[in-house]
């Protein structure tokens, strides 16, 4: 097994062989760590248990959550997997520059994650803001669809090439205990909205959504230190009382 384990997010899966499956896909590429957001049905059901075909221990070990950001607040980085070949808050690369990003990542010791998003909807945008960048599988354009466990497939065989020659750096918790995760970047944004909207910075109200959006990409697409994130609401707060 990897040393240096990412976390694979299924957002809102749909089907529990497509869970089993992807349970196989991973742990024959030597990953274990899955998370669970929303499943419409048990991962540890006779189905999925069927097809993960002697993976059971991933599907033992898998973790459910309510909602995305619940699933990511522990993270220091996330990536996603998405059909688009543009999106204008976020850069599209191909699996080759995406997986290497994130061995990288991974072996400077981040906690990193990569979501995949259901069967029926995939991610949507306010899944993908929580990305640092999309990773899209090239595919024929006429029938680009990929099968759930197939995308993860895809993913852990290019993953594998970048991890089977990993080294002995620093673990998943000595420089993610530097880098601020996704719980302390959106804890500082919600006081940061809240502060805003008192003061009626999102204005007209018609520009309101797309100024919270921006404002979002600019926020999660800093490398933002646990440190900054105080500085931060050292600042927020210095400002409040002021005013």
């Amino acid at each position: 097994m990897h040393k240096l384990n990412p976390v694979f997010i299924l957002v809102n899966p749909q089907m529990a062989e497509n869970i089993g499956a992807v349970a196989r896909a991973m742990l024959n590429f030597g990953f274990q760590n899955l998370r669970l957001v929303s499943p419409r049905e048990s991962h540890l059901s006779d189905r999925a248990l069927a097809m993960a075909a002697g993976s059971g221990r991933v599907l033992d070990q898998a973790q459910s959550f309510k909602t995305l950001a619940d699933a990511c607040k522990d993270l220091n980085e996330v990536f996603a997997t998405s059909a688009r070949d543009r999106y204008k808050y976020k850069d599209v690369v191909d699996p080759i520059i995406g997986c290497n990003t994130i061995f990288q990542s991974c072996a400077k010791g981040y906690k990193v994650g990569i979501m995949f998003g259901g069967e029926r909807a995939g991610l949507s945008n306010e899944d993908l803001f929580l990305a640092k960048s999309l990773i899209r599988i090239p595919s024929n354009p006429i029938f680009s669809s990929l099968n759930l466990a197939q995308s993860v497939l895809l993913v852990c065989y290019q993953l594998n090439i970048y991890f089977l020659g990993e080294s002995n750096g620093p673990s998943q918790t000595e420089l993610s205990d530097t880098k601020a995760n996704y719980e302390e970047i959106q804890a500082f944004m919600t006081k940061l909205e809240k502060e805003l909207v008192e003061k009626k910075f999102f204005y007209p109200e018609g520009k309101k959504k797309r100024m919270k959006t921006r404002l979002k990409k600019l926020i999660y697409g800093l490398e933002l230190s646990k440190e900054d994130v105080k500085i931060f609401h050292g600042v927020l707060k210095s400002l409040v009382k002021k005013n």
